[in-house]
């Protein structure tokens, strides 16, 4: 497949069950020990591609990457300060309906965080697609943040529910 950040899942599907036919470890059962591990090695690196490329996030972190871009060395230099402004925001608000057991606040916030990360997601596809890399890589670092974001809200939210 070309390497894009907007793929065809179905396609992505079948092209990786033809290569896990073909280097799956159980056609290799009367192979010599050398030949067994490759056939490993190859159906692990397989498995491990496209676990890679059917996560969007994984995705856009792998384009970038391969276009030369070290993401993770960028992410404290490429976030602005709106952006880190908004995160202390939500953060202080997190805080706040944690302890004020707001779940309906709670709510409002996660669908507010949920619709930016969509809009970010857009955004780095398109960057990632127009081939504008450091400006899809501050994207996919913004991105980044508020996946790490959304554990936290979605685990106060779990864990209000549990003590209801």
């Amino acid at each position: 497949m070309a390497p894009s950040f907007s793929i065809d899942a179905s396609a992505l599907d079948a092209q990786w069950k033809a290569r896990a036919a073909q280097v799956h470890p159980d056609r290799f059962v009367n192979a010599s020990a050398p030949e067994k591990r490759v056939a490993m090695q190859w159906s692990t690196q397989l498995n491990e591609a496209y676990r890679v490329l059917r996560d969007p996030l994984q995705r856009a972190k792998y384009l970038c990457e391969l276009a030369g871009q070290d993401v993770a060395e960028s992410a404290s230099r490429t976030l602005g300060m709106a952006f880190l402004s908004q995160q202390m925001e939500w953060r202080e608000a997190l805080e706040n309906l944690e302890a004020a057991h707001d779940g309906v606040g709670l709510a409002a916030l996660l669908t507010q965080v949920q619709a930016d990360r969509t809009q970010c997601q857009t955004q780095t596809s398109q960057l990632i697609e127009q081939r504008d890399w450091v400006q899809a890589v501050k994207c996919l670092n913004e991105w980044m943040f508020i996946e790490k974001f959304l554990k936290e809200v979605q685990a106060v939210k779990r864990a209000q529910a549990a003590t209801e």
